[in-house]
């Protein structure tokens, strides 16, 4: 594979790196399309490609540049540009076609577009694209004008942008066009809360594009993302997120557990950070740091349920020097939540007795929604209790993120 990556990519600088009677010869529609094997490189996990590909962009700018200002009459010529342009080329050479006044409207206005989506301009970028059918164009460049349009519309209208990377996957399968696709719909179906498309999303990504260059960045967002869904995700739903993850190697399978698990913890999210690390615990290695982690996390979290007792043992029982020092702090805050839960009741007596004496009982409420007074004073101290828990934790977090000395 490397071998043939160097090939490749030797074969697309030499195509890029000719004399100008190449550029005579060859239609820009052609010089652009010496990309596409390129692109093919990277989505198959070639690094080398992805180093050359900045070099191997000026060395086409320059040939775009020297082309016949004929050529942009041809529609197709004139339309690799755009595919150019938001393949990460020079944006100098998409100006100078349009300033050279020869190509059809339609295609100019392509250009304008994707020129003016790169150049940030996103009201501009709008009007001119936003008619554009992707379906209309050649599949190529159908996916780019879809991928653009999307970007655009990504932040006030979630849905159609979806539906619009959908239509990229569809003209490009198999492509670094898909790639980026599926990504960035990943993402907006975690955005927008749509659990089940970010599973079947994640699912076909994880499955389909494993060795692409932007794997690694991929799975540093997926991670954040679980971590988010994991907080507000019910029962059904982390087993959802359990078969998704058995798509990862077991090492990547147990560092974003742990993530899950601590976030969770920190969260006050007591479900999903025994879920965690119950799943945490199973992959780490015996008695290595990963593992302590696991009971760390499991301890802190059952200290807020009625298994308070089996929690706090697991608590005392984790070894600081195990720990990472962000985790050591967590397990002292965990701790001195423990023993404010567990002096809650003595501690809220002697307040009350502090307190002056009550003001005359108002008239009873009748209503349906009005609460026995025993009742009253149980979710009162409940309330009290719990916005003490989130205070104790909101510091332990504070700690992890290290604002605190």
């Amino acid at each position: 594979m490397r071998l043939w990556s160097a090939i490749i990519v030797g074969f697309g600088i030499a195509a890029a790196g000719v004399d100008a009677s190449w550029a005579q010869t060859k239609p820009p529609y052609e010089i652009v399309r010496s990309l596409e094997s390129l692109h093919d490189q990277m989505v198959l996990g070639s690094r080398a490609t992805q180093t050359a590909m900045p070099g191997v962009l000026r060395q086409l700018g320059a040939r775009l540049i020297a082309a016949d200002p004929s050529a942009w009459r041809e529609p197709r010529n004139a339309r690799a540009i755009v595919v150019y342009i938001l393949s990460g080329g020079e944006i100098r050479v998409a100006r100078k076609v349009l300033e050279s006044d020869k190509c059809p409207d339609s295609e100019k206005r392509l250009i304008d577009g994707a020129l003016s989506y790169l150049e940030g301009n996103k009201v501009r970028a709008k009007s001119l694209l936003e008619n554009v059918d992707p379906l209309s164009l050649e599949p190529t460049v159908g996916s780019h004008i879809a991928l653009a349009q999307a970007a655009l519309l990504a932040q006030d209208n979630p849905s159609k942008a979806m539906n619009l990377l959908d239509m990229a996957r569809i003209l490009a399968p198999g492509t670094l066009a898909e790639d980026a696709a599926l990504r960035r719909e990943i993402f907006l179906a975690e955005e927008t809360a749509d659990f089940d498309k970010f599973i079947a999303m994640s699912e076909q990504y994880l499955r389909r594009f494993r060795r692409s260059v932007y794997a690694d960045s991929f799975h540093h967002s997926f991670a954040i993302s679980v971590v988010r869904l994991s907080q507000t995700a019910n029962v059904q739903q982390l087993a959802s997120l359990a078969g998704l993850l058995t798509e990862l190697n077991s090492h990547e399978q147990l560092r974003l557990y742990l993530q899950v698990a601590q976030s969770s913890v920190v969260n006050a999210k007591v479900g999903a950070a025994r879920w965690a690390a119950e799943k945490a615990a199973r992959l780490a290695p015996q008695n290595g740091i990963e593992a302590h982690r696991a009971v760390l996390y499991d301890g802190a979290a059952a200290v807020l349920t009625t298994d308070y007792d089996r929690g706090l043992s697991e608590l005392k029982g984790v070894d600081a020097t195990h720990l990472l020092r962000d985790d050591a702090l967590l397990k002292e805050a965990a701790l001195g939540l423990a023993v404010q839960i567990r002096q809650w009741p003595a501690a809220q007596e002697r307040t009350d007795k502090d307190k002056p004496a009550p003001a005359p009982p108002r008239p009873q409420d009748k209503s349906s929604n009005a609460l026995p007074a025993e009742l009253a004073a149980e979710v009162t101290s409940s309330d009290e209790m719990i916005a003490h828990v989130q205070e104790m934790l909101t510091d332990s977090q504070a700690l992890l993120e290290g604002h605190m000395p």
